[in-house]
């Protein structure tokens, strides 16, 4: 379900994926619960934007959520609807963190997943520029990843 997608033309489009009430600021939030963001759909039947429109997709704290193959599929989608050089920038907790085995979470991120994001099928257009490991990127756990892929 829309709610009030703006139409943007000749726009740089960012994308927050699992923004729940707080959207990343300059994006358009998407979550599968309706927290009064712009577009309320469940991402594991598709992101609704066209082929080669975003720049940019942001996460925080969302990807640990879905399984393998979610993940799989959930990359080729953000692959498909990034524009040539488009990042995706996500916030994981660190598997090293006690907060990675809370009970909702499907997997476990580390730096060496994602250095074998682009080796997955479907996946060997993105480059990882940026998988670095932190203790202060937020509270939501004590140590986190940032990472960033780029479409080539």
């Amino acid at each position: 379900m829309y709610r009030k997608l703006p139409i943007i033309k000749n726009k740089e489009i960012k994308l927050d994926i699992g923004c729940g009430n707080k959207t990343e600021e300059g994006c358009i939030g998407i979550d599968i619960r309706d927290c009064g963001q712009e577009i309320v759909w469940d991402v594991r039947d598709g992101i609704p934007l066209p082929d080669n429109s975003v720049i940019l997709i942001w996460s925080n704290h969302v990807l640990e959520h879905f399984d393998n193959q979610e993940l799989e599929d959930l990359f080729r989608e953000f692959y498909r609807i990034l524009k040539k050089d488009g990042i995706v920038k996500s916030v994981v907790p660190h598997a090293l963190d006690p907060t990675a085995f809370y009970f909702d979470h499907k997997t476990f991120w580390n730096e060496a997943r994602i250095e074998t994001l682009p080796g997955v099928p479907g996946l060997e257009g993105f480059k990882v520029t940026k998988n670095i490991m932190s203790n202060q990127l937020n509270r939501r756990a004590r140590l986190e990843l940032l990472f960033e892929l780029k479409k080539l």
